[in-house]
């Protein structure tokens, strides 16, 4: 069972299913595809919201180096490709990504993708 943190900023995305997928550090126990995920705001606080709970359908690889470079799965994104990660992560832009990501690159993770229309809650 996946638990995931979001800080206010990224709610409204959530809960309109314009953010599909978030990015962390990898896990002791990763999660994986056909595991429930379940996506909260303020989470360990008081007044924690369980946003929805989805099921992941995809884990993949990341790295994102000191120059920007995105590497997905091992395969490097194109200015296209990085513009339409930052936005289904919750962002107006790369610029804006990469703004949330300064001073914590070099990173590798992973990014967990879950299906918005199969949320419950």
């Amino acid at each position: 069972m996946g638990l995931y943190n979001f800080q206010p900023r990224f709610v409204p995305f959530i809960e309109s299913g314009e953010k599909t997928h978030t990015i962390r550090a990898c896990r002791e126990h990763p999660d994986e595809p056909g595991k429930t995920l379940h996506l909260y705001t303020g989470l360990r606080h008081k007044g924690a919201r369980l946003l929805m709970c989805v099921p992941c359908v995809k884990v993949e690889m990341i790295e994102i180096d000191l120059r920007q470079d995105v590497f997905v799965n091992m395969a490097e994104l194109d200015r296209s490709e990085k513009e339409a990660l930052a936005r289904r992560d919750g962002f107006e832009s790369f610029g804006d990504m990469m703004q949330f990501w300064d001073g914590r690159l070099p990173f590798i993770g992973q990014i967990v993708h879950w299906d918005y229309a199969r949320r419950t809650k």
